[in-house]
């Protein structure tokens, strides 16, 4: 698919699991939780939580007031310590080149993600994201696959192509393909948080094309 103004495109990425592993904040703040937990009650319990994440534990909180023998009510204060928590991440150098020379092709480059806005920026400014125009779901009231932040893209930002990459095909791709929209999907590896399976996924919520690297969306742009 051709662009007839090669410039005159916004391209809109999604975050978790496209700009980075997600998989990696978890172990951030899986670790952030820890080093509280120590200093508070004397206990390391990082490697357990590590280990329950890797056997698929969907309580992690739990199970630590369990081992802490704590009331169940405390796991809430663990969940926001994890969700506040300034993480460690980094945008890895081919994604940071990528998106270096994808912003000197199209007209603006902007991040649309599913999230608390505090979490989410927090991600952002980690990654060093902080100057791209972001729309994050809890400041919207709106979560993909609802159209609205989509359609405001369009009218704070109107182009002649929109281009949206995400990874998740159970809500990323409902809305912007419904739109006419251009959509890619990225493929992760063993560490997504969430499934790329698409079977008995309807073609509505499938990408038009599916892509290894954000490198090649300067291909798909200059053809």
């Amino acid at each position: 698919m051709g662009f007839a103004d090669k410039r005159d495109i916004v391209l809109v990425v999604d975050l978790d699991d496209t700009l980075y592993n997600e998989y990696d904040y978890q172990t951030s703040g899986l670790k952030e939780v820890g080093k509280v937990i120590a200093a508070l009650y004397g206990k390391e319990i990082t490697e357990n939580m590590l280990t329950w994440r890797g056997e698929g534990e969907t309580d992690i909180w739990k199970r630590a007031c369990q081992l802490l023998e704590l009331p169940l009510s405390v796991k809430e204060s663990l969940l926001w310590i994890y969700r506040l928590h300034k993480p460690v991440i980094i945008l890895d150098e081919a994604t940071s080149d990528a998106l270096t020379k994808i912003r000197t092709f199209v007209k603006e480059v902007v991040i649309l993600s599913d999230g608390r806005s505090v979490t989410q920026r927090q991600k952002i400014h980690a990654l060093g994201l902080s100057d791209f125009r972001v729309y994050i779901s809890e400041e919207y009231l709106s979560d993909k696959p609802d159209p609205a932040r989509f359609l405001l893209i369009m009218r704070e930002l109107p182009a002649s192509m929109y281009l949206y990459v995400g990874d998740n095909p159970k809500k990323d791709f409902i809305a912007p393909n419904a739109l006419g929209w251009k959509t890619l999907g990225l493929r992760g590896n063993t560490q997504n948080v969430h499934t790329q399976a698409i079977d008995g996924l309807p073609s509505c919520a499938l990408p038009h094309q599916w892509i290894h690297c954000l490198s090649e969306i300067i291909e798909i742009v200059l053809q």
